[in-house]
């Protein structure tokens, strides 16, 4: 179990620290920047590279959000056809900034900044100069396009547009590289765009392992604790959970063993069964808590799950009676207590030791040692044969000429020195009942006796009297008949008894 927890764990980790990421990325605010939003290699704020664009409504607020109309004038413009248009507010209603996402998969490729609370981890924004961003960031490009020129700032992605008359000796018709010298460096660019790129070239690169370092740096200060509380606390439960129906399973023995009233024995054996099942079942209800809970966690909606799980398990009803009916079956096996495990019964006429029993299954060993798994909705006959007390049937049978009464008598007498003994009386619940003559065999008189013994305890008690019984009817001389085969010689009136062997011969 712990490694099936372990691997469990792990699993759901990796895929929170991606969830984490595109929803719960945390802004870093530090003495110098109060209250901004920072913009960093594959962040902005609380959007991380990536992220669907639907997160925008949890991270905002819905009525902060508002999507792009089809008829909008600003739509029309777009040439592309290719993107969605997200405009984020915040709660004064001031425009934040204008997302865009690919129609096709929903993901955010484009973050055109408008708000002044966005800065870099450097303190560059919107406001900042040509010479401020030039100095926090000195590996940057000048890109010069047919309608514009940007300040690219390759190592969080940002482009900030410039002017072209602010580019000093600026010519269209000379083509020339544009450094960031000639742009004037009081100047302060009024667009500040964020583009993601796809990083499927970028895999394996050193700032794809950069970003997923991060990530999870980010997710184990943030989310990593409270996930190890959570585990802590379901494998506490589970402690808790066995010593409390280990608690209650001792001090229900020790009332069972106190009551006079009752059949310790018995009591015991329903007491195991239903620890048993106790465990079984509080272990599925504490992992499927446990489970929902670290789902929750991990910040997957739980809602659509559920709805999901009822459907299918709808669906899967129709498909699994059977399991179905196996549960109920078991269900009420354990609920009117028709057999406990340690009870010796014959189900569908396989006769052995009830060894498990389950909400599904029984498991029966026979006296050869084979296992036997019945599902319990396919159990037609259930015979318990150690229910509260037991009995065996004696069949006793001798000759003819005996004398009937005093057989029974001396049966009796062996019954009565037995159930006095101290190491049987416990486990006979009565001297030994003679029935009677009970039928006229070939070559003997039968003579029926019961005796009634505690539980599983029938075989031996049996055993022991047929012995006792055999050396008393010994000492008393009476005949317990066997077959043979009586011979006739000649005219002879009396036959000869001889037992039978395979070469007799007829003379």
């Amino acid at each position: 179990m712990k490694k099936l927890l372990f691997i469990i764990v792990v699993a759901l980790s990796l895929f929170s620290c991606q969830n984490y990421a595109t929803k719960y990325h945390v802004m870093t605010n530090n003495d110098s920047i109060s209250n901004a939003y920072l913009i960093g290699d594959g962040y902005v704020g609380h959007i991380y590279k990536g992220a669907d664009a639907s997160k925008l409504y949890d991270i905002y607020g819905e009525s902060n959000v508002r999507i792009l109309k089809e008829n909008d004038e600003s739509a029309k413009n777009d040439t592309t056809g290719h993107f969605e248009r997200y405009y984020v507010y915040d709660t004064d209603n001031s425009l934040l900034f204008i997302a865009s996402a690919s129609q096709n998969n929903k993901q955010i490729e484009r973050i055109v900044v408008r708000s002044k609370k966005f800065r870099t981890i450097n303190n560059i924004g919107l406001g900042s100069t040509v010479a401020q961003i030039r100095e926090a960031y000195p590996a940057l490009s000048v890109i010069e396009s047919d309608d514009k020129v940007s300040i690219f700032l390759p190592s969080i992605e940002t482009y900030f547009a410039v002017h072209k008359s602010s580019i000093a000796g600026y010519d269209p018709n000379f083509i020339a590289d544009i450094s960031i010298d000639s742009i004037r460096q009081n100047y302060e660019p009024k667009s500040m765009i964020v583009n993601w790129f796809a990083n499927d070239a970028e895999m394996f690169s050193p700032r794809f392992w950069k970003e997923i370092l991060r990530t999870i740096i980010i997710w184990s200060l943030k989310e990593l604790p409270s996930i190890i509380f959570l585990i802590l606390l379901f494998i506490g439960l589970l402690k808790f959970k066995h010593l409390l129906i280990k608690r209650v399973k001792k001090v229900a023995i020790d009332r069972a063993t106190k009551d006079e009233s009752r059949d310790t024995n018995e009591a015991i054996k329903r007491i195991n069964t239903i620890s048993k099942i106790s465990h079984q079942v509080g272990g599925i209800v504490l992992w499927c808590i446990f489970i929902l809970m670290l789902l929750a966690k991990i910040n997957i909606d739980l809602g659509p799950l559920l709805a999901s799980a009822g459907i299918v398990g709808f669906a899967i009803g129709f498909g699994a009676q059977e399991l179905v009916r196996d549960y109920i079956s078991g269900f009420f096996v354990l609920l009117e207590d028709q057999i406990r495990t340690g009870d010796m019964a014959i189900i569908n006429d396989v006769t052995g030791l009830v060894e498990k029993i389950e909400l599904r299954t029984i498991t029966l060993r026979d006296p050869s040692g084979v296992v036997h798994v019945f599902q319990n909705g396919k159990i037609n006959s259930l015979a318990n044969m150690t229910k509260e007390w037991s009995a065996t049937v004696l069949e006793i049978g001798v000759a003819y000429k005996e004398d009937i009464d005093n057989v029974m008598r001396v049966m009796r007498e062996v019954g009565d020195i037995m159930s006095s003994e101290t190491a049987y009386e416990d486990n006979m619940l009565n001297s030994v009942e003679v029935l009677g003559l009970d039928q006229f065999g070939d070559s003997a008189i039968i003579i029926k006796a019961l005796i009634k013994t505690r539980p599983m305890q029938q075989w031996a008690i049996k055993r022991e009297y047929q012995r006792r019984l055999k050396i008393a009817f010994d000492e008393r001389g009476i005949e317990i008949p066997f077959p043979h085969l009586s011979i006739y010689a000649g005219e002879a009136t009396k036959p000869f008894p001889v037992e039978l062997e395979s070469k007799t011969e007829k003379k």
